[in-house]
């Protein structure tokens, strides 16, 4: 049995399915007319199970080429494997929805697409969860852009994304939309600190709700509430600047208040209100 894996437009190729669908279709209601027009009503019914016979079993509608498109982190085989495909098999009896289900409960998979394209190729177009960060709850997981976490980051696979903590678990657990329009919220702000130069390594959700920010450059504790994201990196480049060569003296940064930064210094007592 052919395995291919391979991208391709996919208008084009659900057009192609389509129509080769369509022509199957209409020889098999012409033939059915003709059972009716020339066959006597005693044996309509055994003519009926002949030709149906005929299409499910004939070899010409055999499954003889796969093509698993999209899958990068599983591979073809191992899709295969999971959609119960063999070689062979009628190209009738595929469950295009069956399959769709086993395939999607692995825990890279976003979103899978199961067609026939007749007489004998099946295509399962698969779209892969891409992880964002990893929250630790216990162990590490993945997360990706909608907040969703899929998978526990297993042994030798990356764990250079930005780490989530003080979540709480049972509410990942639940996959609640709350918690998951959080997460968004914190990544699409890692997004931004990046390309500002300034990449994260951690991102606390504390419990009032805000969030601290650890830079990967310097050793700072970087208290950002929530929300007002642009104006808040905006002042914190100010000071920065201001801070230039002296930021090992920082020890936290609190940017929640409006047109001004409240630096907590190192080996220093108290704190000092700079306006940014």
């Amino acid at each position: 049995m052919k395995i291919f894996l391979h991208r391709e437009n996919k208008k084009s190729a659900k057009q192609s399915g389509r129509r080769r669908l369509r022509l199957w279709s209409a020889v098999l209601v012409l033939l059915c007319f003709l059972v009716f027009l020339y066959v006597d009503r005693v044996q309509v019914a055994q003519v009926t199970v002949r030709v149906r016979d005929f299409f499910l079993y004939h070899p010409y509608f055999s499954v003889q080429e796969i093509q698993v498109r999209g899958g990068e982190k599983i591979g073809g085989s191992e899709i295969v494997a999971m959609a119960g495909l063999t070689h062979g098999m009628s190209i009738w009896k595929i469950d295009s929805e069956g399959i769709e289900g086993k395939v999607g409960r692995h825990p890279w998979v976003k979103h899978v697409l199961v067609r026939r394209e007749f007489p004998h190729r099946v295509v399962i177009e698969v779209e892969e969860r891409s992880p964002k960060a990893v929250v630790i709850m216990g162990k590490l997981y993945y997360v990706d852009a909608e907040g969703f976490v899929f998978k526990e980051v297993g042994e030798g696979e990356r764990a250079d994304f930005p780490l989530l903590t003080g979540l709480r678990q049972a509410e990942l657990a639940a996959r609640a939309y709350s918690a998951r329009q959080k997460i968004q919220e914190a990544l699409r702000l890692a997004d931004l600190m990046s390309r500002s130069s300034l990449p994260l390594s951690e991102i606390h959700f504390n419990s009032g709700g805000g969030l601290v920010l650890y830079p990967m450059a310097y050793s700072i504790a970087l208290h950002f509430g929530w929300g007002d994201w642009d104006e808040k990196i905006k002042r914190l480049q100010r000071i920065l600047e201001v801070w230039n060569g002296r930021e090992n003296r920082l020890a936290t940064l609190d940017l929640r208040f409006r047109d001004q930064v409240v630096a907590q210094l190192k080996k220093v007592q108290g704190s000092k209100r700079l306006k940014g």
